[in-house]
């Protein structure tokens, strides 16, 4: 993994975290949303909005509902963030 994918990794990792109002230490890609770590709808559209602002991007409403897994959730970020604006959004991380 690439230093541009582990900043992006933890971004939203960290937005997970905060969201859930959890520590990001403990959460894992395996992790299921819903079921593991209690995302609800409303969760998952204040995670969409927190990333899309965080990241200057647009993401799909419908396709982030689908989301089961942390790792679907970081994958989903890394599909619709360019290299460029990944660097230069999630510098500080």
């Amino acid at each position: 993994m690439n230093e541009t994918s582990m900043k992006l990794r933890e971004q939203t990792i960290r937005s997970i975290a905060e969201i859930l109002e959890i520590d990001a230490a403990t959460v894992k890609g395996s992790d299921r949303l819903r079921e593991d770590l209690g995302m609800d709808s409303l969760g998952s559209l204040e995670l969409l909005s927190s990333l899309s602002s965080e990241l200057k991007i647009d993401l799909e409403v419908e396709e982030a509902m689908d989301l089961r897994t942390v790792d679907d959730a970081v994958e989903f970020v890394a599909r619709h963030v360019s290299p460029e604006a990944a660097r230069a959004t999630v510098g500080g991380v």
